[in-house]
C-alpha cells in the first residue's frame, strides 16, 4: 500500500474536476492540503506547482493552527440532527449506503441522503448545498417583510455558503448572506438583515450608517457583540 500524500507537513490530496480552468491549491479544515486540477491535467506537475507555493502555504498552515483550526484531523461526522434555529426546524438525517450518485430525498422534518457513505465528504457537500437551497427559501420571505417594515428597498438577494462575512450589500442594493444565518436565533437574522438594509442607504459603518441602524433597533450594540460569536451556533460540518 502507497503512502498517504503529504506537503509541509500536511494531508495531501488532489482531485480532477472537469469545470475547473486551473489549478487551485487551498487548505481545508480537517482535510489539510486539498489541490483542484483540470480533469486533463498532469499529475507530476502538481509537486513543482507546490514548492512554487510553499512560503504561502506554510505562512497559512501556521495561521491557521495558531487561530486554532484542525487541519490533520478526519472530516467531520455525518450529523443524525441537524438544528435550524432561523427556520425553527429540527431535521433529522437517515443514511443509505449505496453505489452511485448521491441523492437527497426531503420528507418533512426528514431527510434520506444515499450514496457511498465510506468518503464523508461529498455525503457532507450534498448536504451543505441543500442548506444553502434551503436558506434561499427561508430568508428571501424574511428580508422581504424586513424591506417593507423599514421602507428600505434593495435590488436583488443572494445566499451563498462563506466562511468569514454574515453579509453584504454593494453598491447596486444587492444584498448578499451566508446560508450560516440559518443556524443562528431569529433575533440575530432580524438584526443582520436589518445591518444590510441600512448599507442601501449609507454603504459604510459612518455614524449616519448607525443612527440608522439605532432607529429600527437601539439595542443594536449588544445584538452586534452576539453576532461576533454566532459560530457558535454553527455546526462544525458546515462551517
Amino acid at each position: 500500500m502507497s503512502e498517504p500524500l503529504q506537503f509541509a507537513g500536511l494531508p495531501l490530496a488532489i482531485k480532477a474536476n472537469p469545470r475547473a480552468k486551473r489549478v487551485l491549491v487551498k487548505l481545508v479544515p480537517g482535510r489539510g492540503l486539498e489541490v483542484v486540477t483540470p480533469r486533463r491535467f498532469d499529475p507530476s506537475l502538481v509537486r513543482p506547482i507546490l514548492e512554487e507555493k510553499r512560503a504561502w502555504i506554510e505562512r497559512t498552515r501556521d495561521r491557521m493552527v495558531a487561530a486554532g483550526t484542525d487541519l490533520f484531523g478526519a472530516a467531520p461526522e455525518l450529523p443524525d440532527v441537524i438544528e435550524y434555529l432561523a427556520w425553527e426546524r429540527t431535521v433529522r438525517v437517515d443514511y443509505l449506503d449505496r453505489p452511485g450518485a448521491i441523492r437527497l430525498v426531503e420528507n418533512a422534518a426528514r431527510w434520506q441522503v444515499a450514496g457511498p457513505l465510506a468518503d464523508r465528504e461529498p455525503i457532507l457537500e450534498k448536504l451543505r448545498a441543500h442548506t444553502v437551497k434551503k436558506a434561499r427559501e427561508v430568508l428571501l420571505p424574511w428580508l422581504d417583510r424586513a424591506s417593507q417594515q423599514t421602507g428600505m428597498k434593495y435590488s436583488a438577494l443572494r445566499v451563498r455558503r462563506q466562511k468569514t462575512r454574515w453579509g453584504s450589500c454593494s453598491s447596486r442594493g444587492t444584498i448578499s448572506l451566508n446560508a450560516k444565518l440559518l443556524f443562528l436565533p431569529p433575533r440575530l437574522v432580524d438584526h443582520l438583515l436589518l445591518h444590510e438594509l441600512c448599507h442601501t442607504r449609507h454603504m459604510n459603518h459612518s455614524p449616519a450608517y448607525w443612527a440608522c441602524v439605532a432607529g429600527f433597533e437601539p439595542d443594536y450594540q449588544r445584538l452586534e457583540n452576539e453576532v461576533s460569536r454566532g459560530n457558535r451556533y454553527v455546526p462544525a460540518w458546515f462551517r
